[in-house]
C-alpha cells in the first residue's frame, strides 16, 4: 500500500501494519540530520522506552546495478498506529489551521485515512491518569525536540490513534 504525501514522498506501509517506509529526496536534509542526530536520538530513546517520538529503524540509499536511474533514499520508521486494538480514526496534529484538512472527499475516508487538525471535529476525554501519562510523554517528546533543535529536526506532530470501544451488555 502507497500514498503520496504533502512533500511528494511516497509512504508504504508493510503488510502486519508495523513498519512504514517513507522516500525522501535528496535535497531533504532529513537523511543527514537523522544520521548526525543519532547519538542523541539513541540516548533519548533509551531514557525514555516508551517514548512517543517516531521509532526511527533504519536510513537506507539504493541504487539499482546497472541503471542510470537515481537513486533511493528512504527512511524506515515503526507505525505508531500499529495496536492490538482496532484504529477507527487517525490524526496527524500539527497546532496548525493551514492546509491542516484531508484532502479525500468525505464520502471516501475510511480507518485507513489520516486525517488533520480540521477534522476533529469533537473533543476528546481521558481519564486523568491517562492524561497524565500522556502529558509526561508528550513532555518527554518536548524534551527530545529541544535535544535536537541543534540539528534544525523538530518533531512538530502528535500522531493520535482512537478505538471508540463500545462494552459488550450481559
Amino acid at each position: 500500500m502507497s500514498s503520496p504525501g504533502k512533500s511528494g514522498s511516497i509512504f508504504y506501509l508493510t503488510q502486519d501494519d508495523r513498519i512504514i517506509i517513507k522516500t525522501v529526496k535528496k535535497s531533504e536534509v532529513k537523511c543527514q540530520v537523522l544520521i548526525r542526530m543519532l547519538p542523541s536520538y539513541y540516548q533519548h530513546v533509551c531514557q525514555y522506552k516508551n517514548s512517543l517520538v517516531t521509532a526511527f529503524l533504519g536510513v537506507h540509499c539504493v541504487k539499482p546495478v546497472g541503471c542510470q536511474k537515481k537513486q533511493t533514499r528512504f527512511i524506515v520508521m515503526g507505525n505508531v498506529f500499529c495496536s492490538e486494538y482496532r484504529i477507527h480514526k487517525r490524526f496527524d496534529l500539527k497546532g496548525s489551521s493551514h492546509g491542516r484538512t484531508t484532502d479525500k472527499p468525505r464520502k471516501e475516508i475510511d480507518e485507513t485515512t489520516t486525517l488533520k487538525d480540521l477534522d476533529l471535529n469533537f473533543v476528546l476525554r481521558l481519564e486523568q491518569s491517562w492524561f497524565q501519562e500522556l502529558i509526561r510523554y508528550r513532555f518527554c517528546q518536548v524534551a527530545c525536540s529541544f535535544i535536537l533543535l541543534g540539528f534544525r529536526f523538530v518533531f512538530s506532530c502528535l500522531r493520535v490513534g482512537l478505538n471508540f470501544y463500545v462494552p459488550a451488555f450481559v
